[in-house]
């Protein structure tokens, strides 16, 4: 797996927390971000890729982005939902289930801890606090972190004693250790390619170059081209392109700015060459991104 997936983790967009009648139905649609949500009370169906699963207090349920759900309550329900998407966006590939095994649905009743993490990221996100973000993005960290253990846990551990052994004497054999080790040098992290690329995330509307990020690491182009694709799997312009698209969507979501207006804050030279962008990553359309917003 490539150095740059061991940092691979949500990137908040917006929470809600909704209250729907017994009545409440939502059809069928593709999800254009991931969602998480916190059943507070009452029940539902949600039905994912053609399937249901009857949810309830205290369960977290996960939709992966790009997927199909539909909604219908049984009786009223309240939840808190949050959207994100993955740092590094794979069309087709749910990086959350690929790396960590996130469950679809899951019980917390036993475990307080989660829902005072949705209720923190919900409580920050309408807060007027100039940290409020450093604050989402930890407890979202946390909900993952924590799904991700729930799933660890629950793996088939029933493999034979033989079956143990075998692996464990794999593990230490001469060539196994050798193979280890020369990808663990191959994925050490140049501190240099690591400052550019927290620069680009913290810097989404500015008009970033290959000179400029030359003269910040102080190396030369090639150098900086070879090393980039190396540590994150990804040109300069390619990783350029999705923060500044994660960026707009949430900027879609979260601000009624002009879609014209934000896609020249982002430095693209028109609207419509923004939207052709902005459908290569999210499969839709600015505008439909926005109005599909208000109804998820």
């Amino acid at each position: 797996m490539e150095a740059i997936y061991s940092d691979f983790y949500p990137r908040f967009l917006y929470v809600d927390k909704y209250h729907f009648s017994s009545t409440w139905v939502y059809p069928t649609d593709v999800a254009p971000y991931g969602l998480v949500r916190y059943i507070v009370s009452g029940s539902a169906v949600f039905t994912v890729e053609g399937i249901d699963y009857h949810v309830g207090p205290d369960d977290v349920f996960y939709i992966p982005q790009g997927s199909t759900f539909s909604c219908a309550a049984k009786e009223e329900i309240v939840f808190i939902s949050i959207r994100f998407v993955g740092s590094i966006h794979s069309r087709g590939t749910d990086m959350f289930y690929e790396l960590w095994h996130i469950p679809t649905q899951h019980s917390f009743a036993d475990c307080p801890d989660v829902r005072t993490w949705f209720e923190a990221v919900y409580t920050s996100a309408v807060s007027h606090h100039n940290f409020k973000m450093l604050e989402i993005r930890g407890y979202l960290n946390l909900i993952f972190a924590f799904l991700a253990r729930v799933s660890n846990d629950n793996f088939d551990k029933d493999a034979s004693l033989e079956q143990d052994r075998k692996q464990m004497e794999a593990l230490f054999d001469v060539e196994s250790i050798q193979r280890r080790a020369s990808k663990t040098l191959q994925r050490i992290h140049d501190p240099r390619i690591t400052a550019i690329v927290d620069y680009i995330i913290c810097h989404p509307t500015e008009n970033i170059t290959t000179k400029s990020m030359c003269e910040m690491a102080d190396i030369c182009e090639s150098t900086l081209r070879s090393l980039f694709k190396k540590h994150t799997g990804k040109t300069l312009y390619e990783f350029v392109r999705e923060i500044k698209m994660t960026n707009a969507a949430r900027r879609l979501l979260v601000t009624s700015e002009p879609i014209s207006a934000i896609a020249d804050a982002l430095g693209f030279e028109s609207a419509s060459y923004f939207g052709k962008r902005f459908r290569e990553i999210f499969g839709m359309s600015p505008q439909e991104y926005r109005n599909t917003s208000h109804e998820i």
